[in-house]
C-alpha cells in the first residue's frame, strides 16, 4: 500500500531523513519506533505532504503521493499529529465535521460518525462541549476520530500516547487494535515501544534519521538489548 523508498530529508543544514526505506501492506499496523530527534516525525509529515523530501521516492496504492496535504487525504492517507492539535473553539461534533470536509457522501459521513461513537462514548456524551474544555485523553479521542472521519484508508499516529495517564494509554491502544481489525491500515510513530508493537504486525527502529532495525513485532520484542540500546529503558 505504502512504499517509501530511498528517502532524505532536512532541515537547512541539518539532515532529519537520511535513505529510509519502509513499507506497509494493505491492513497492516506497522511501528516506527526511536527516541526524540530519530526522526520519527519528519517521516510522518513528509508522507503526508506537510513538508518536502529533499529526495527519494513515496507511492500510495502504485501511484507517486500527491505534493499537496489536502491531496494527500483524498487519496486515503490522514495524518494525526503530535499535540492532537483538536479545534479549541469548535464543539467535539464540530471538530469530527472538519474531518469529513472533504466528504460529500452524507450517509457515510454518518455512519462514520455513529462509528466513532461507538469507540469512543465519551465523545458522544461530549459532543456539544467545546475541545478546548476537554481532558488530554478526550482531546486524543477527539483526534483519532476527526481523522476517521476522512475515511482512511491509512492512518498515520504521530505519538498518541504523548502526556496521557497509563490507564488512557490503554483504552488509545485498545481500540487502535479494533480500527486496525476494521481494515484501516496504521502506521505509527511512538516512544513507547511495547505499547505500539504490542498493536503493530511488524516495527522499524530509527536512530539519528536511519533504519537500525525492522522486524516483526515478535522479533524486536524479543531483542530487549536492542530496545534497550535505541530507546532506553
Amino acid at each position: 500500500m505504502l512504499k517509501i523508498d530511498n528517502l532524505h530529508a532536512a532541515y537547512g543544514g541539518i539532515k532529519a531523513l537520511r535513505g529510509v526505506s519502509i513499507e506497509v501492506k494493505p491492513g497492516e499496523c506497522v511501528a516506527v519506533l526511536g527516541a526524540n530527534g530519530a526522526g520519527k516525525s519528519t517521516l510522518l509529515k513528509i508522507i503526508s505532504a506537510v513538508m518536502k523530501p529533499v529526495s527519494g521516492s513515496i507511492t500510495f496504492c502504485d501511484r507517486k503521493i500527491p505534493s499537496f496535504p489536502y491531496l494527500v487525504v483524498q487519496c486515503g492517507i490522514v495524518h494525526v499529529p503530535e499535540g492532537r492539535q483538536i479545534f479549541p473553539n469548535l464543539t467535539v461534533y464540530e471538530n469530527l465535521m472538519v474531518g469529513a470536509f472533504l466528504r460529500n457522501d452524507k450517509n457515510g459521513i454518518n455512519q462514520d460518525l455513529e462509528w466513532v461513537y461507538t469507540l469512543f462514548p465519551r465523545l458522544k456524551e461530549r459532543q456539544h462541549q467545546y475541545g478546548g474544555l476537554l481532558s488530554g485523553g478526550e482531546q486524543q479521542m477527539l483526534a483519532i476520530s476527526r481523522g476517521l472521519m476522512a475515511h482512511p484508508k491509512l492512518l498515520l499516529l504521530d505519538e498518541p500516547s504523548l502526556g496521557l495517564a497509563p490507564i488512557i494509554v490503554n483504552q488509545i491502544f485498545e481500540i487502535l487494535k479494533e480500527i486496525n481489525k476494521s481494515g484501516t491500515a496504521i502506521l505509527i510513530v511512538e516512544q513507547n515501544a511495547y505499547k505500539a508493537l504490542s498493536v503493530a504486525d511488524r516495527g522499524y527502529i530509527m536512530a539519528t534519521g536511519v533504519i537500525e532495525k525492522s522486524g516483526t513485532s515478535k522479533e524486536l520484542l524479543s531483542d530487549e538489548k536492542l530496545l534497550k540500546a535505541y530507546l532506553g529503558d
